[in-house]
C-alpha cells in the first residue's frame, strides 16, 4: 500500500490533525460546510431525507466536515475507528490490502452513502481502507456522538440500522456472487449496479459515471486482469459496450441484463469469458 495522503483541514469544525493523526496546513480557499450546509445535504440525502427537522438539525450540528484531496486517504486499514463517515461530496473507494500486499476494490463510494462504519459500532480498527478518488468532503459522525443520536433519536436509529442493513445484504450477495457465479455473470453484475448508481443516459447507451480501468473492474468482480480485460474485448467486438482507458459506455444495456441474470444460456456468452477463473 502505498504511503498515507494527508487529510485537509476540517471545515467550520477546527480539528488540528488529520487522518493519519498529523497536523496539516492549507493556504487554499475551502467552501464553509458550516452546520446550516450540512442540514442541507443531509435533508437531501435519501438515507436521512425522512427525519423529523430537529432530528437532522441536531445530526448535522453532531457531523464534522473533513475534505480531502484526491489521492489523500480517509482512514488507513488498522487505524483506529472513531467514527461513522458519510460521503458529502467527490467519490472514494474503499480498499482492503491482501496478505501478499495487493490491493483489492472492497466497494466504490458515491455522495450520500456510509462508509467506515465500524467505528459506530465499537470495531477497534477499520478492516480496510478509505481514499479519495476526487476531491472529497467527508462528514464524520464521533462514536460518542453516534451513540447519544442513537438513544436519544429513533428516527435517526432507525435509518442509520436500516442503511446498514442494506450494506449487509450487498456484502452478503457479493459473497455469494463471489463463491457460486460464472465470471462473465459478475462482470456484467458490476456494470450493472455502476450504471444504477452512476450511469448517464447518452445518444449511444449509458456511460458509467467514474473512471473505470479494466483493474477497477477485476478488483470489483473479483477475478484477474487478464479475464476482465479479454471479457471486456469480447463484448467490445460484439457491440454490448465500448470500453476506453478508463471509460465504459453500455451499448446494450438490456443484452448485459442477461448476462447478469443469466437469461442467455452459457453456449452462447461472449467468448472468451465463459471461465471461472479459476476464482469462484
Amino acid at each position: 500500500m502505498g504511503p498515507p495522503g494527508v487529510a485537509g483541514p476540517i471545515v467550520a469544525c477546527p480539528d488540528p490533525t488529520s487522518a493519519s493523526g498529523r497536523a496539516t496546513r492549507s493556504d487554499t480557499p475551502r467552501p464553509v460546510w458550516d452546520a446550516a450546509r450540512r442540514a442541507t445535504f443531509l435533508r437531501a440525502a435519501p438515507l436521512f431525507s425522512a427525519l423529523p427537522p430537529g432530528t437532522l438539525a441536531r445530526v448535522a450540528q453532531a457531523c464534522r466536515a473533513h475534505q480531502f484531496s484526491r489521492g489523500e486517504y480517509v482512514f488507513l486499514q488498522g487505524d483506529p475507528a472513531r467514527s461513522l463517515n458519510l460521503l458529502a461530496s467527490g467519490r472514494l473507494k474503499v480498499v482492503r490490502e491482501t496478505d501478499d500486499g495487493k490491493e483489492v476494490i472492497v466497494r466504490l463510494v458515491e455522495p450520500g452513502e456510509l462508509f467506515g462504519a465500524a467505528g459506530g459500532w465499537g470495531e477497534a480498527s477499520y478492516p480496510a481502507s478509505a481514499v479519495a478518488q476526487d476531491d472529497s468532503v467527508v462528514l464524520r459522525l464521533p462514536a460518542a456522538e453516534l451513540e447519544r443520536l442513537i438513544t436519544s433519536e429513533p428516527a435517526f436509529a432507525l435509518a442509520v440500522v436500516c442503511e446498514l442493513g442494506a450494506r449487509l445484504r450487498e456484502a452478503e450477495a457479493r459473497v455469494r456472487e463471489l463463491q457460486t457465479e460464472r465470471v462473465e455473470r459478475r462482470i456484467a453484475r458490476v456494470l450493472m449496479r455502476l450504471a444504477s448508481k452512476t450511469g448517464r443516459r447518452t445518444a449511444r447507451g449509458i456511460e458509467i459515471g467514474i473512471p473505470l480501468t479494466r483493474q477497477d473492474l477485476a478488483e470489483l468482480a473479483g477475478t484477474t486482469l487478464s479475464t476482465a480485460s479479454r471479457t471486456l474485448s469480447a463484448w467490445d467486438q460484439q457491440h454490448l459496450v465500448e470500453a476506453g482507458r478508463a471509460r465504459v459506455l453500455l451499448l446494450q444495456p438490456h443484452a448485459l441484463v442477461a448476462l447478469a441474470e443469466e437469461l442467455v444460456p452459457p453456449d452462447t456468452a461472449p467468448a472468451g469469458s465463459a471461465d471461472r477463473d479459476g476464482i469462484r
